[in-house]
C-alpha cells in the first residue's frame, strides 16, 4: 500500500509539473486521472466517440466476421485502422472458440512490428495486468477492456480470423482528439506511472467516487403535502438519495411504488423538467427492488441513490410527484458539493428521458432519446419483456445518428453486446459501469453508463434500439436515458399515467418464474429482495400452484427470515416436519439433518439423465430439468473424490451440483476436469484422470435455459444460485457420457 501510494503522488507530481508548463500530454495516466474524476462524466470538452464494429453491412443479423480489409499477413485480420491523435476507450469481443486461443495485436504510429498483443482470453481475462477488473475482464461471455490506449498518429488493431467455426464481434471505442494535440501513445509495458494510475482507477472504480471538498448532505422529507426540496445558489449535487417509509407500503404493493412514484428536476428556476422518471427507473430499479449499484446508481439498504453528478448554476428543485402514495413520506437525501463559477461554466446539465413501448409498436425500434440542443449521450438502462417465448429480442441492434448525420454513425451488434454482453448474457452482475440486474424467462434489465466513450452531438441525437430482427419481436422495452445538455432542456420522456407505467406482464411464464427471480436477488447477496420477491410472487401467482408448491413456498420464504436474521430459529422447521405433504416433510428432513451436523445437503439439477458418485459410491439421480434432486449424503470428513456421470445431449445440456453443510459449499465449477466417453470406471476414487483436461469458460446460462423454463419451487435457498451448472466444451459426439470430476473436501 505504501508503495502504491508512492506512486500515486510521483504520477500526481508529474502532472503537475508538466500542467505548470503547459497542458500535460495526453497519456495512460491522464486517461485513467480522468476517469477517476466524479465530474469527468458532466465535463462539455467536446471529446467525442467513434464506434467501429462488425455490424452486418448487408442489414442482416450476421454482425460478425465484418473486417476493414485482410492484413498484410495472410491469416490476419485488419479490425480497425485509426488515424490519431486519438484514444482507444473500449474494446469488446465475443466469439472465440472453447479452448482455442485468439490473439489481437495493436500496430501504433505506422510501426511495423505490433508493439502490443497476445491471446484475448489472457489480456482481457486476468493474466495480464494492468489489465485486470473492473477494467477488463471476462463476463457474461464477452472479453472487455476500459484500459485507455492512446496513440499520437495512429493505430491499428488486428486479429486472428479464428478458426472454423469461429465467429468475432467485435467493438472498439475510438476518442478522437483535436489536431495538434500531444499525445504520449500507449507503450508496453507500461511505465510506472501509467499503472499507478490504472491501479488508482480500479480502486475508485470498485469503491467509489470519493467525497469531493466541501460536500454536505441536505435531507428533507417529501410526500404530496411537501412535494418539492429546493436547493439555492450554485454547486453539484452529487448523489440523490431516496428512501421510502416502506412500512406503510402494503408489502405486496412495495415495487409497485418504484413505477408509481415519479421524480423531477427543474434548474434555475426552469418552467420544464430536465429530469422526468419513475423513481425505481431513475436509480436502476425499474420493477422491483434489487441491493446492487453500479457507480451511477443503485440501491443501499432500504435507499434508492442515482450519484450522476448534476450541477447547477442558480438552485435547483427536486420534485417528488407521489401518485396513489401521497401520504408515504419519502427522505431525500442530496449529496452537494460546492464548485467555483470557472469549474462550472464547463459542466453541462444533468437531463434522464423514460421511454416505453410495447405491442402496438411491433414493426418499429424503440426509441431511447431524441435529444436537441448541444450535449453528450452517457448512457441508458433498458428493461425487456418479450412475449415471444425466447430471448429473440435481444438480436436487436442499437443505432445513434446525430447532428447532420443522414444514416446512424454507430451501429451496434446485439442488443446484449451494447450492454457488455453477449450470446444472452449467462448470470446477473453488476458493474461499475455496466451490468445486468435481472434475467428471467424471457426479461432483462441491463445497464451501460459511456464513462469513457460518450456520445457528444452539436445539434441533436436520436438513439434507438431494433425491437429483435426487423422490428417483429412482441416485446415491451422501457428504457431511462442519461445525457447531458449545455442548458436545461425538457426531459425527452412520455409522460403516461400510472396505470400505464405499470411493469409488463406475461401470463403465460410469470407463474413459473419465481424460482428465477429469487435466484437473481440471491446471487447480489440480497436476502430481502429475494424474501420479498418470492412472498409477492406467492400471493399474485401461488393461487395457481398446487397445495405442495406453496407449501414448500412457506417453507422457502421462512428460511429466507432466517437468513435476513442472521440467525436459524430452533422452530423454524417444526411444522414442516409434520406436514401432510411427504415431499414437504423429506425437504425439511434433510435440512433438519445438516442442521444438526450429521449430514451434507447434496443437489443435483440436470436436464439429461445424471448421477452423482462420493468415492465411486453412487449417492444422488437426477434427470428432471424441472426440478432438482437432493438427498443428505454422509461422507466422512476429509477429502473425497467427486464425480458426475451425464448422457450426453444436444444443447442446451446442463447438470449442476451444490453441497452444503453449515457455512461449508461446494459445488460445480468451470475448472472441474471432464472427458467424453472416457475408458474405464472413471467415478472410481483411484481412476487416473491426469490426462483430462479442464473445462474452459464460466460455465452455463442460468440454468434453467430455455426452452426448459419452467422449475418447480423449492426450499434450497442459496443453492442453485451459488453454484455453476456445466456442460461438455468442445465439439461432442450426438450420443455418449460425460464425466466430472473434483477432489473436494469435506467438513
Amino acid at each position: 500500500m505504501k508503495k502504491l501510494l508512492f506512486e500515486l503522488l510521483v504520477v500526481a507530481g508529474g502532472m503537475a509539473f508538466a500542467a505548470g508548463c503547459g497542458r500535460a500530454p495526453v497519456s495512460v495516466a491522464t486517461e485513467a486521472e480522468r476517469l477517476a474524476d466524479p465530474l469527468s462524466i458532466a465535463r462539455m470538452d467536446g471529446r467525442d466517440t467513434v464506434m467501429h464494429s462488425s455490424w452486418d453491412r448487408t442489414g442482416g443479423n450476421d454482425d460478425w466476421g465484418t473486417f476493414l480489409r485482410d492484413s498484410a499477413e495472410p491469416g490476419w485480420k485488419v479490425v480497425a485502422d485509426l488515424q490519431g491523435p486519438g484514444v482507444l476507450t473500449r474494446f469488446w469481443f465475443t466469439g472465440a472458440k472453447d479452448g482455442l486461443p485468439f490473439r489481437f495485436r495493436f500496430f501504433f504510429d505506422g510501426e511495423a512490428e505490433a508493439r502490443f498483443g497476445g491471446d484475448v482470453k489472457e489480456w482481457c481475462g486476468g493474466g495480464m495486468e494492468p489489465f485486470a477488473a473492473p477494467l477488463a475482464e471476462y463476463a457474461n461471455y464477452c472479453w472487455h477492456s476500459f484500459v485507455p490506449m492512446p496513440y499520437a498518429k495512429s493505430l491499428r488493431v488486428e486479429c486472428e480470423a479464428g478458426p472454423e467455426g469461429a465467429k468475432p464481434y467485435f467493438q472498439l471505442s475510438e476518442t478522437k482528439l483535436p489536431p495538434g494535440t500531444e499525445v504520449e501513445s500507449f507503450a508496453w509495458p507500461l511505465p510506472d506511472r501509467d499503472r499507478a494510475a490504472l491501479a488508482r482507477l480500479r480502486e475508485v472504480w470498485s469503491e467509489g467516487f470519493p467525497a469531493g471538498a466541501g460536500t454536505e448532505t441536505v435531507e428533507a422529507v417529501l410526500s404530496a403535502e411537501s412535494p418539492v426540496m429546493e436547493l439555492e445558489g450554485r454547486g453539484v449535487v452529487r448523489r440523490l438519495g431516496f428512501e421510502p417509509e416502506w412500512g406503510l407500503v402494503p408489502e405486496g404493493e412495495r415495487d409497485a411504488l418504484l413505477r408509481e412514484m415519479r421524480v423531477g428536476v427543474r434548474y434555475g428556476g426552469a418552467q420544464e423538467e430536465s429530469v422526468w422518471a419513475p423513481l425505481g427507473d431513475l436509480c436502476g430499479m425499474p420493477w422491483r427492488r434489487v441491493r446492487a449499484k453500479s457507480l451511477y446508481f443503485g440501491m443501499e439498504g432500504e435507499e434508492l441513490f442515482c450519484a450522476f453528478p448534476m450541477p447547477f448554476a442558480d438552485g435547483m428543485e427536486v420534485r417528488l410527484d407521489s401518485g396513489k402514495y401521497g401520504k408515504v413520506p419519502v427522505r431525500v437525501r442530496a449529496v452537494r458539493e460546492a464548485v467555483g463559477r470557472r469549474e462550472l461554466k464547463g459542466l453541462g446539465r444533468f437531463h434522464a428521458a423514460w421511454k416505453r413501448s410495447g405491442l402496438k409498436e411491433v414493426g418499429s425500434p424503440h426509441p431511447v432519446l431524441h435529444a436537441r440542443g448541444e450535449g453528450k449521450y452517457v448512457g441508458c438502462l433498458l428493461a425487456v419483456c418479450t412475449l415471444d417465448g425466447s430471448y429473440w429480442a435481444l438480436e436487436g441492434d442499437e443505432t445513434i445518428r446525430k447532428d447532420a448525420e443522414t444514416a446512424p454513425g454507430w451501429r451496434g451488434t446485439g442488443l446484449e453486446d451494447y450492454f457488455n454482453g453477449g450470446w444472452y448474457y449467462q448470470n446477473v452482475m453488476a458493474a461499475p459501469t455496466h451490468g445486468l440486474l435481472a434475467k428471467e424467462p424471457f426479461r432483462t434489465v441491463q445497464y451501460r453508463v459511456h464513462a469513457a466513450d460518450p456520445s457528444v452531438f452539436a445539434q441533436s441525437l436520436d438513439m434507438e434500439f431494433e425491437r429483435g430482427p426487423d422490428n417483429v419481436s412482441h416485446a415491451y422495452f422501457e428504457s431511462t436515458a442519461w445525457y447531458y445538455l449545455k442548458e436545461p432542456a425538457r426531459a425527452d420522456s412520455a409522460r403516461l399515467a400510472p396505470g400505464y407505467r405499470k411493469t409488463p406482464t406475461d401470463p403465460r411464464l410469470d407463474p413459473f418464474n419465481a424460482m428465477a427471480a429469487a435466484w437473481n436477488a440471491e446471487r447480489f447477496g440480497d436476502w430481502t429482495g429475494a424474501r420479498d420477491e418470492f412472498a409477492r410472487r406467492l400471493a399474485t401467482e401461488g393461487p395457481g400452484w398446487t397445495p405442495g408448491a406453496r407449501r414448500m413456498a412457506e417453507l422457502r420464504l421462512a428460511l429466507y427470515g432466517e437468513a435476513i436474521a442472521g440467525s436459524r430459529e430452533a422452530g423454524t422447521l417444526a411444522p414442516f416436519l409434520e406436514d401432510a405433504d411427504p415431499k414437504v416433510r423429506e425437504a425439511a428432513e434433510v435440512l433438519r439433518s445438516e442442521r444438526a451436523g450429521e449430514s451434507v445437503t447434496a443437489l443435483l439439477w440436470a436436464n439429461m439423465p445424471a448421477e452423482l458418485f462420493i468415492d465411486g459410491e453412487c449417492v444422488l439421480r437426477a434427470g428432471d430439468p424441472a426440478e432438482a434432486a437432493v438427498a443428505a449424503v454422509k461422507p466422512p470428513a476429509g477429502e473425497h473424490l467427486v464425480a458426475i456421470r451425464t448422457a450426453l445431449q444436444a444443447y442446451p445440456d446442463w447438470v449442476l451440483l451444490a453441497m452444503r453443510k453449515g457455512d461449508w459449499f461446494a459445488g460445480t465449477e468451470a475448472d472441474w476436469k471432464f472427458a467424453i466417453d472416457p475408458p474405464g470406471e472413471a467415478v472410481e476414487a483411484d481412476f487416473d484422470d491426469s490426462g483430462w483436461a479442464a473445462m474452459q469458460g464460466t460455465g452455463v446460462k442460468g440454468p434453467p435455459e430455455e426452452p426448459y423454463v419452467q422449475v418447480a419451487v423449492d426450499p434450497w435457498i442459496g443453492m442453485q444460485s451459488r453454484a455453476v451448472g456445466v456442460r461438455p466444451t468442445g465439439d461432442k459426439p450426438a450420443e455418449g457420457t460425460a464425466v466430472y470430476r473434483a477432489r473436494v473436501v469435506f467438513p
